[in-house]
């Protein structure tokens, strides 16, 4: 290492001229990537989209279909105005897309969405639509519903389905049908026109399925109309939309918001602020009531918008809080330009190789500018404090120069080497969001380390007078050592390992958004109000073997009944039974008899082949299910900028999913929770929100673990590199055990909850807390008084070190303040054993000496 220190002081004396060209070089190289950065500052963007347990949630709709939902709320006086809102939105919407009425495509099927005004626009709810045209009596929509529930009917009724083999019967039905349809009554017409068979009537009337299924029906906190909802006291109007496009597209989002807030006239905005989005959602002349917003799109919109903003005010608190570390460590501002310039130029090749590398800053990096700025200013004040020492103490530049870089300049590269490889060690995990902070990070202490390096030797030479801060002067007097010290770092430590016990680990991601996010208030106040979340939840039933789904159905159904939803058995067929049904002669009789009958037999003939055919196939109920409840398409994914990442890993494509059933539910979160060992064990999954947060508990587990592996293998490794003896190393350890009973100890007395995000407190607190303590072991090895004269200058480092994390104890989402929390008292107490105990223990047991670097 001290080979390459004396090539780049050679140069610096020498050649400075075309180090400056390089410097100037990669800053506009790298400046260029800073303009290619993108926020993706969502919560989903953080998970393992590849893991296939992720995957299956996410396709179920987890943050990315969600709907978009418009929300008026009022009372009685003016709901009518409320209603006509709704209304015209819906004709603009339909007009303006072209979708049916009744939420059908051409061939009979629910319509996919068809966004308004165009790419990046919204669409009304096709099932919605469908819903709402059932009670208006619409014929395609009947025709639809009653051929999937004739599909249905062989599993659901089972041999209760055995009268339909009596000719007479089936006369006796078919004419009842023909009654009911001349009937002035419109319930009972609506209730012939989809059951033309009354296989109604063949369903157990005293069941528990069937009062559970009334039960809930008379519940129902909603009415239904074309293309919106009603709650039934009035006080909410639900209009859903569904977004072409992702809820990580923030700036998609607050242009659509925008454009609907203002009736959703003419083509969207070309730009929107969420100011110009809550301006619009406001009252207006022609809507004299407020709109409010949630769902995944609202919610990402104004966390993004947040954390932009709490991003720059964690970096300017840091930035002052260095500088009055800085000014309380030395007494003196004077050389804190020379330490930030060159972390500056560095934080901006940082930003840079971010942008070439990855081409975003996700929740979790985005967080980190405040820390990189903590950490990476500790290399530029050990060089520039040796170099400030050595020049008052009377050498001339050139040797100043050479006792920074070659004395003080290794421990420094070793400790910036360390705390980067615990960073970069997370490069590994499968977490997207770790991944990216570990790069972020590790890269850009990198990146700080070169630019201090390459910066900070030519301003010293070419700014230093000989003057002020450099002029020659006594040394300042170095600290006494406390007796009482050592005993309090021990009392720490103790106090922190019985703190670490009472951490406890939170599985919900919203529990820890960010606080006083109206969209995320009002998702949870609906939730209140309609007994249900709005986020999607679904059972999930493997297709591996289509012939076990039976079984299958029929374990879970006792479970799901359990909990209050009508979900009936799969019911066996007699083989006899099922051949009569599955033939064509059958079928043709029954079309006669409905000609004798008055009815028309064309409007029979799906129906009929809808029975038939499940009759006779056992498969035809699972198909006619995936059929109506359709998986959600992905949307199109946005053109990404080109990045190295990307392109190294674009020949891995996902794994493709077993095939599965899924079916909606609705559950609230205790009865989730008490279900889903029940569910699991009887060969289905829920997938959903919350199920999402339970499979991300266990990836991020095996994450840290991966993380905190490797992390240790690369400090090790710089450890047997730098430190070449067993000695040494196990001095280092001191710092590291001390920062990971730090961490935990921290929440457990803080009352924080141990979340994903906080776990990355214990890789990155392995690779900050050795960084002071490798300067210290560097210069024990030829200095006797180096505890002494390192003890302010580390404590500075320090100090600028917490200024850091401290930025993000104040941060507005729980899951930032935990990991800052988590970080601060890490490497805080790794610190205080640094300055406190470790001096004892060389004391003790000296390092093997070296000659000192020469002046």
């Amino acid at each position: 290492m001290k080979a390459l220190l004396r090539g780049l002081l050679r140069l610096h004396l020498s050649r400075s001229s075309g180090l400056w060209l390089l410097t100037a070089g990669l800053t506009l190289l790298l400046g260029w990537g800073t303009l290619r950065v993108e926020r993706a500052l969502d919560l989903m963007s953080l998970l393992p989209a590849e893991n296939p347990a992720v995957r299956a949630n996410l396709e179920a709709g987890v943050g990315q279909q969600e709907l978009l939902w418009l929300v008026a709320e009022g009372n009685e006086a003016d709901l009518e105005a409320r209603r006509a809102w709704a209304e015209g939105l819906v004709d603009r919407l339909l007009t303006g897309g072209n979708l049916p009425l009744n939420g059908l495509a051409a061939e009979g099927r629910l319509s996919d969405p068809v966004p308004v005004p165009g790419p990046g626009g919204v669409s009304p709810w096709p099932a919605l639509l469908a819903v709402g045209a059932i009670t208006e009596g619409d014929a395609a929509v009947s025709r639809l519903t009653t051929e999937t529930l004739y599909a249905l009917a062989p599993a659901w009724l089972g041999d209760r389905l055995a009268p339909l083999k009596d000719p007479a019967e089936v006369r006796r039905r078919l004419v009842a049908t023909a009654r009911s349809l001349a009937s002035p009554e419109p319930l009972p017409a609506a209730l012939a026109r989809l059951d033309p068979l009354g296989l109604r009537d063949l369903a157990p009337q005293t069941g528990e399925g069937m009062a559970k299924a009334q039960a809930l029906g008379r519940a129902f906190s909603l009415h239904m109309r074309t293309g919106y909802l009603e709650t039934k006291d009035g006080r909410f109007v639900l209009l859903p939309l569904v977004a072409g496009f992702p809820a990580t597209e923030v700036k998609a989002t607050t242009r659509a918001l925008t454009w609907l807030g203002r009736g959703a006239e003419g083509p969207l905005p070309g730009a929107a602020t969420l100011k110009d989005a809550e301006a619009a959602l406001g009252p207006q002349a022609e809507r004299p009531f407020p709109l409010q917003v949630t769902g995944a799109h609202a919610i990402t919109a104004w966390e993004s918008h947040r954390l932009t903003i709490e991003v720059l005010l964690s970096l300017a608190l840091s930035f002052v809080l260095i500088g009055l570390v800085y000014w309380l460590g030395f007494r003196t501002l004077a050389g804190y330009g020379f330490v930030m310039g060159p972390l500056l130029i560095g934080m901006v090749w940082a930003l840079g190789l971010t942008g070439w590398m990855l081409g975003r800053v996700n929740l979790m990096a985005a967080g980190f500018g405040a820390v990189l700025l903590g950490v990476g200013d500790d290399v530029g004040i050990l060089l520039f404090s040796r170099y400030r020492e050595e020049r008052r103490a009377g050498r001339i530049k050139a040797r100043a120069l050479r006792a920074a870089l070659l004395g003080t300049g290794p421990g420094v590269v070793a400790g910036a080497l360390a705390t980067a490889l615990a960073f970069l060690a997370l490069a590994f995990a499968p977490f997207p969001g770790i991944r990216d902070l570990g790069l972020t990070t590790g890269l850009g202490l990198l990146a700080c380390l070169a630019a201090t390096f390459l910066v900070m030797p030519p301003l010293l030479l070419w700014l230093d007078h000989g003057k002020g801060t450099f002029a020659p002067g006594p040394p300042p007097p170095l600290p006494h050592r406390r007796a009482w010290a050592p005993w309090a770092a021990l009392g720490l430590l103790v106090l922190a390992l019985l703190g670490a016990p009472r951490t406890r680990w939170e599985e919900d991601l919203r529990r820890f958004r960010a606080q006083g996010n109206p969209a995320l208030t009002l998702q949870t106040r609906l939730t209140k109000t309609l007994g249900a979340s709005l986020q999607p939840l679904a059972l999930q039933i493997p297709l591996e073997d289509p012939d076990r789904l039976p079984a299958r159905w029929n374990r879970l159904s006792p479970i799901l009944r359990e909990a209050g939803l009508p979900v009936p058995d799969w019911q066996a067929m007699d083989p006899e039974l099922r051949h009569t049904l599955g033939s064509e002669t059958w079928r043709r009789q029954v079309l006669e008899a409905a000609a004798r009958a008055g009815l028309d037999p064309a409007g029979l003939e799906g129906s009929l082949s809808a029975l038939a055919l499940a009759a006779a196939d056992p498969g035809e109920p699972v198909r006619a299910l995936q059929a109506l409840l359709p998986r959600a398409a992905q949307p199109p994914e946005a053109a990404r900028r080109w990045n190295l990442w990307d392109h190294l890993h674009h020949e891995r494509a996902p794994v493709s999913l077993a095939p599965a059933l899924t079916v909606p539910i609705r559950l609230d979160e205790a009865s989730l929770l008490r279900l889903t060992p029940e569910v699991e064990a009887a060969g289905g999954r829920f997938v959903g929100t919350q199920p999402l947060f339970r499979v991300v508990k266990g990836i991020a587990r095996e994450a840290v673990q991966q993380a905190v592996l490797l992390a240790l293998t690369g400090i090790f490794a710089v450890i047997a590199i730098f430190g070449r003896s067993l000695r040494f190393a196990l001095f280092a350890l001191v710092p590291l055990l001390a920062s990971q009973a730090g961490a935990l100890g921290a929440l457990g007395w803080a009352g924080e909850p141990l979340t994903f995000l906080s776990l990355m407190a214990i890789p990155i607190a392995l690779g900050v807390s050795v960084d002071t303590a490798f300067n210290l072991l560097h210069r024990a090895r030829g200095e006797v008084d180096a505890p002494q004269r390192v003890a302010r200058v580390n404590a500075v480092c320090a100090g600028t070190t917490l200024a850091g994390f401290g930025g993000m104890v104040f941060s507005g989402y729980r899951g930032l303040r935990g990991l800052g929390l988590a970080c601060l008292g890490g490497v805080a107490l790794a610190l205080l054993l640094t300055q406190w105990l470790l001096p004892v223990l060389l004391e003790r047991w000296p390092l093997d000496r070296k000659s000192p670097e020469k002046p």
